[in-house]
């Protein structure tokens, strides 16, 4: 492509992305929440059990660190526009970042012919999530990064830098602590450590600048929030949540919702409904022990079985955990690319039934997943998707997709 008409393309796209970024920063979000908690905690008030208001008929609960909360207190003194605007552009290098990981992870060369369609593919395929996170100005394109990242850095034997952004990020949101328990199984127990020590660290820095008692009060409020015991993290009503407590409950149990739609299978007591699908969760944390391999404590066999399994812990923490929403499936990006990668680079080989397989899968996924928006099928009709939870089962039907994409190296390596 010539020169001149390069420059003119990425000045166009860059202007386009600037002025993306001006109209989404002039919204809400969730990052309003996150600067009146920090507003709330320069007062002297804590923000936890707090109901925040967002705009007009929505209000919002601040689930994260006081860490975080704290860190954004210098950013109150601006007008809100200025860190919604900064944080957006950041979200941009995050997510620039986080593909260009994820190619370097798989050993797929960086010229390979075909690494735009697969970079282009995997856009495509995430993209309702990745808008709803510049929409909602939220947190999860950074936890998709910081985890990529934090890995990477590990991976190049830099495991003092990896393990501060992991604690910095799992202090922040809790939900890259998955990450934790495949360092020592893939016996990075540096790593770990410092993982460990930098987070009790993060824990008590704000104590520095609030006070101990205070710190405390508030990290007791925090815990309060996310406790996993809670009700409404146990059975999940609302219908823009997404996760197995929002979907489990609802097929065996009583679950109020704003749509008169039938979804119940069965008929039990709301107790053994959270049992079974504590039994559920459970299953899917020991399923990635089938996807690391046995035995334990040793490097991966390569860069695509590394790929491959990360690409299933990545797709775990929003089916996991309780209280995620739309916005929290952009992690599933990890697992599209390994798949989309697998598709592509077999795409001349000689093909078995599993290939076709896998390519169904990953076609019903997007379906489920990302053509469901309301952009695509309409406001109304979305709301039924989701009174479905047709999210969570597109990231459901992804597992299979990564079972049976085994055998041939994914990567280019040979």
């Amino acid at each position: 492509m010539n020169k001149t008409l390069q420059y003119v393309l990425g000045g166009a796209a860059s202007l386009l992305v600037l002025l993306f970024l001006i109209k989404e920063a002039q919204g809400n979000g969730d990052f309003k929440i996150f600067l009146e908690a920090a507003n709330m905690i320069k007062g002297g008030k804590s923000p936890y059990q707090e109901w925040i208001f967002v705009s007009e008929g929505n209000y919002g609960q601040y689930f994260y660190s006081p860490l975080w909360a704290v860190l954004l207190i210098p950013f109150t003194y601006l007008p809100a526009f200025v860190p919604k605007f900064l944080w957006l552009g950041l979200n941009v290098f995050f997510l620039y970042r986080a593909f260009l990981l994820m190619q370097r992870m798989s050993g797929v060369e960086k010229g390979s012919k075909g690494l735009w369609i697969i970079y282009l593919l995997t856009f495509i395929a995430g993209v309702r999530f990745v808008l709803y996170n510049f929409n909602m100005i939220q947190m999860t394109i950074f936890i998709l990064w910081s985890g990529l990242e934090s890995l990477w850095l590990i991976k190049r034997e830099q495991p003092l830098k990896g393990g501060f952004l992991l604690a910095l990020a799992i202090n922040i949101k809790i939900l890259p602590i998955v990450l934790i328990p495949y360092l020592i199984y893939r016996s990075e127990y540096k790593a770990t450590i410092y993982t460990f020590l930098f987070y009790i660290a993060l824990l008590f820095l704000p104590f520095l600048f609030i006070g101990w008692e205070f710190n405390r009060e508030l990290l007791s409020g925090w815990w309060s929030n996310i406790d996993p015991s809670r009700t409404d993290n146990l059975i999940e009503t609302e219908i823009g949540q997404h996760s197995l407590t929002a979907l489990i409950p609802a097929l065996l149990t009583t679950v109020e919702s704003t749509i008169n739609l039938p979804r119940q299978i069965l008929h039990l007591d709301a107790s053994t409904a959270v049992q079974l699908t504590n039994i559920f969760r459970l299953g899917l944390v020991l399923l990635s022990i089938w996807f690391f391999r046995w035995p334990p404590f040793r490097k991966a066999e390569s860069r695509s079985f590394e790929m491959r399994e990360l690409a299933y812990l990545f797709l775990l923490i929003p089916l996991i955990f309780p209280h995620q929403q739309k916005y929290a499936f952009v992690l599933s990006i990890v697992a599209y690319f390994y798949l989309i990668c697998y598709l592509y680079l077999n795409r001349t080989a000689s093909k078995d039934k599993r290939y076709y397989w896998v390519f169904g899968l990953v076609i019903l996924s997007f379906v489920l997943m990302t053509l469901s928006t309301d952009g695509v099928v309409g406001r109304e009709f979305n709301k039924i998707t989701q009174h479905y939870k047709l999210i969570t089962w597109g990231a459901l039907v992804l597992i299979p997709a990564l079972y049976l994409a085994k055998g041939k190296a994914v990567s280019a390596e040979k």
